[in-house]
């Protein structure tokens, strides 16, 4: 269904950002002059991929919820009507 396709496309999003990201990060962390710097490099890394990974998840979350009550709308009106009867 397209509720999945954008699923789909949102987790290949997150992927190759997070990728190019964290590749980023280590050429930074590699370059530092002092252990030190390489190390908060590194922690504001940490802390900004938790919280874009929670964040997506909560978005992802989200896209789960809308696709299965658009899969669950056929099935709605055919329920309503038996509990009608």
């Amino acid at each position: 269904t397209k509720g999945f396709q954008t699923i789909a496309t949102e987790f290949a999003d997150y992927s190759r950002k997070s990728f190019e990201e964290s590749s980023a990060v280590l050429e930074k962390a590699m370059a530092a002059k002092s252990f030190d710097k390489a190390v908060e490099v590194q922690q504001g890394y940490a802390k900004a991929a938790s919280e874009a990974y929670l964040s997506e998840m909560s978005k992802i979350g989200e896209l789960y919820k809308e696709t299965a009550k658009e899969a669950y709308k056929p099935f709605e009106a055919q329920l309503s009507a038996k509990a009608a009867k």
